[in-house]
């Protein structure tokens, strides 16, 4: 018999981390914002597509204390989150022990959950219908670590606008991706880094809003990473947050950390 938290977290406790989605719903009411000159406005994305230019991490590492209310189910859970651009991601949440209770591991091709309290492994591919389940289109595992991260896409597209936000401490850009997808992006004047993303799907419904609270900076690199972060969207129904604990690496992660070993007494079961 399967363990029902498993299936629990199949469908909402890693796909906390890894933005599982259920249903869209309809339109969302956008934040207020006031125009721009012609001359602040081609300031600002010049300044917008500087900062999406810099240098940023290839891999991350750090842990979470992750909570959730989704449905009428709320629950936390500490988590270990490593991710490796452009698709690697190794998700493990575990007891108050620190023993690793439920693990994921996925690439571009595959994905392995494991409980390890019900030694029992579900095996599958990203391109098939389980895995879309998890991760539905357009979303995928390349998205993970720019959206965690409060990351600005490498390259932005050449029509975006710009507009002050209504506290007026910063401004809101707005671009479409070649997905179709609308990202709404408020950037902090001051911080110069990422406070707001709402990302839009084809009809304008509100898939994800990520509220970046705080940041970290790693001092040997500078990058920067979330400290806490709230989601909620269409793509969640509910609320999810993330406060970021323990330690904080952008070193580059062996291949190994995303290939498993599972024991042989452990049950698998293959995915379609």
């Amino acid at each position: 018999m399967k363990s029902f938290f498993f299936q629990r977290l199949g469908s909402l406790g890693l796909c906390l981390i890894i933005l599982s989605v259920l249903t869209a719903c309809g339109g969302v009411k956008l934040p207020k914002t006031s125009p721009l000159l012609e001359v602040e406005q081609r300031a600002a994305i010049a300044h917008l597509k500087m900062l999406a230019a810099e240098p940023q991490p290839q891999a991350v590492e750090t842990g979470y204390e992750l909570s959730w209310n989704i449905l009428g189910r709320s629950g936390r859970v500490s988590a270990h989150l490593q991710m490796d651009e452009p698709d690697q991601l190794r998700f493990s949440a575990h007891d108050p022990l620190g023993r690793t209770l439920y693990l994921a591991v996925a690439d571009g091709e595959s994905f392995t959950l494991v409980d390890n309290r019900a030694a029992q492994v579900r095996r599958g591919r990203v391109d098939g219908a389980s895995w879309r389940s998890i991760i539905p289109e357009p979303l995928t595992l390349k998205d993970m670590t720019p959206l965690l991260g409060g990351r600005l896409e490498n390259t932005l597209p050449g029509q975006i606008k710009a507009a002050q936000n209504q506290e007026q401490t910063g401004y809101w850009f707005i671009w479409q991706d070649t997905r179709g997808l609308s990202h709404h992006v408020l950037l902090d004047r001051e911080r110069n880094l990422v406070a707001r993303h709402l990302l839009l799907g084809k009809k304008k419904e509100l898939l994800l809003d990520l509220v970046y609270l705080n940041y970290d900076q790693d001092r040997e690199t500078g990058y920067f990473w979330p400290k806490n972060t709230e989601l909620s969207g269409s793509l969640i129904k509910g609320t999810i947050k993330l406060e970021r604990s323990g330690s904080l690496s952008f070193d580059p992660l062996p291949l190994s950390v995303f290939r498993l070993d599972i024991p042989p007494h452990f049950k698998v079961e293959q995915l379609r």
